[in-house]
């Protein structure tokens, strides 16, 4: 990765919306929605923010993986989540960290902590910042003297591969690309891509329980993992390597999810695949969300586990670009490292048709070729689509997501309830409309992962609070029609008050006395996953 990372926004500086990209989306949004900006906004230089002395002072042993200049405390500050970018846009800093530290080793880990038990200061662990949900924004309250931001992107190695057993041990803070390099000339690959992959890491992947774009089967980086090693205040845990055990509860469950508030992952071994040689993917048109859904039910219950079958509503179509609003889109795709996908696909297709859908265009067989149509067009859209908030955010615009899971024998009312909470959570919180789109992430035999985004004009001087009003009735209405909080976004800081809703509660003391022993002095991840509690 050449270039700096923005403060402000996704990705490098030299990478963003092209304008053309930019008027494109506020056109529609417009012309479409009756969604307009309500100020003009622009992006804070680093000489604009004013940025808190730092309170700590780096010890000199370790002032050789420690600093506290600007453009790192400030590129430190947020992640990406919407109230991150609406805070960085009004040049909101105060809490930044004191010192970013970037550990080599274990050996470094165990000094940071120790200095954080002795200078009562909080450890946030941090790789790429691409966490959505306040994982890595350090708001710790508690009663801190200092807040220490800790970057493991010089842990970044793949140390072993096995081509035997098709596994890997590498580096928690090795980045998707990263990793996909160092595996390639052994024809390997892990196939974990989420819509993060450039700028996300193993350990932030197991860390948050991360979901790749794969939609079935092999999904969660959880079914990935054959061992991880995690370094907490009090020592280290590693678990055995093994393809499967049945002794006891599992450690590693212990540590996949745990976002930092019980250690911090410095490596893992994980499962490989070939790299592929097949592949095939197809699109079909419905008149309705509901009736695509139906087919994509057909299909994940026929066996046939796709590589992907998602579906976008026409409204997630229409503002990125791919739609004219009209019609829901189902993109499904087979792909193999080992034997042609032909028998597969034609499977889903006469599912997908029985259901209603129409194909749109031909099917794609090239693995290497560009997708046509709608499909091709959603395609890109997705993937630029990580670029819109930093364009919206400065003109008053709100743009967000959030996704959860459920059975299939709940899921239409559950649809239905919660985009209509959405909707009028918009019309409560900004007095307007809005828009609000759905889409299915993943989907499993026994339900899917719908995935809602939403978009609405903002009053600029009450931005954060109307974000908050929508963002807690949206949730709130997640939980009383029984989905999770989240399907693969984690915790953090923002969905905490809803997961200990969903958590059971012995569960929840027994996470807690464990944070108390690993954590002793509670500086790791304040705040997130588990509420503040100092000794």
């Amino acid at each position: 990765m050449s270039g700096r990372l923005k403060y402000w926004g996704w990705g490098l500086e030299s990478e963003g919306l092209s304008g053309t990209e930019r008027d494109s989306l506020l056109s529609t949004l417009a012309g479409d929605f009756e969604i307009r900006s309500t100020t003009e906004g622009r992006v804070p230089g680093i000489t604009d923010i004013d940025l808190p002395d730092s309170r700590l002072a780096i010890p000199p042993g370790l002032s050789r993986i420690c600093t506290g200049e600007p453009y790192e405390r400030i590129l430190h500050s947020f992640g990406q989540s919407q109230p991150d970018s609406i805070r960085i846009f009004a040049r909101d800093f105060a809490h930044a960290p004191d010192v970013v530290a970037y550990p080599r080793d274990e050996s470094d880990l165990v000094a940071l902590f120790e200095w954080a038990g002795e200078a009562n200061a909080a450890l946030i662990p941090y790789r790429g910042g691409s966490s959505v949900v306040g994982g890595v924004t350090p708001d710790t309250g508690g009663g801190y003297r200092g807040t220490i931001t800790v970057d493991t992107s010089r842990m970044n190695r793949v140390l072993d591969v096995d081509t035997d057993s098709r596994a890997a041990r590498i580096q928690g803070g090795a980045r998707g690309p990263e990793l996909e390099a160092a595996l390639k000339p052994h024809g390997m690959t892990l196939r974990h891509f989420p819509q993060s992959f450039e700028h996300s890491t193993l350990g932030g992947w197991i860390a948050t329980r991360s979901g790749g774009h794969f939609a079935t089967l092999y999904t969660h980086i959880d079914d990935l993992v054959e061992s991880v090693t995690m370094v907490t205040p009090v020592g280290r845990i590693g678990s055995r390597r093994l393809p499967g055990s049945g002794a006891g509860p599992s450690p590693d469950r212990l540590m996949l999810g745990s976002e930092g508030s019980l250690g911090i992952i410095t490596e893992a071994w994980v499962r490989l695949q070939g790299r592929v040689r097949f592949k095939a993917t197809a699109g079909f048109r419905y008149a309705g969300f509901l009736e695509a859904a139906r087919a994509v039910r057909a299909i994940t219950q026929a066996g046939l586990y796709p590589a992907n079958v998602r579906i976008v509503d026409g409204v997630e179509l229409q503002v990125n670009g791919a739609g004219d609003g009209s019609f829901t889109l189902m993109v499904v795709s087979f792909e193999s490292s080992d034997h042609p996908v032909d028998a597969w696909m034609d499977r889903a297709a006469e599912c997908a048709q029985d259901c209603g859908g129409i194909p749109d265009g031909d099917r794609h067989t090239d693995p290497g070729a560009h997708l046509k149509g709608a499909v091709g067009a959603w395609r890109n859209a997705f993937i630029r689509m990580p670029y819109n908030r930093e364009a919206l955010t400065p003109l008053g615009i709100i743009s967000d997501t959030f996704e959860s899971a459920i059975t299939w024998d709940r899921f239409e009312s559950f649809y239905r309830a919660v985009a209509g909470a959405a909707q009028e959570a918009i019309r409560a919180a900004t007095g307007g409309e809005g828009a609000v789109s759905c889409r299915f992430s993943h989907a499993y035999p026994d339900g899917p992962a719908p995935y809602f985004a939403f978009h609405c004009a903002a009053d600029p001087a009450s931005m954060l609070d109307q974000w908050w009003e929508i963002k807690q009735a949206v949730s709130d209405a997640v939980i009383a029609n029984g989905g999770t909080i989240t399907h693969h976004h984690a915790i953090g800081r923002d969905h905490r008050p809803w997961y200990e809703q969903q958590r059971p509660r012995l569960f929840g003391d027994v996470l807690a006395r464990a944070k108390e022993h690993l954590d002793p002095h509670g500086v790791l991840n304040p705040g997130a996953l588990l509420a503040v509690r100092r000794p």
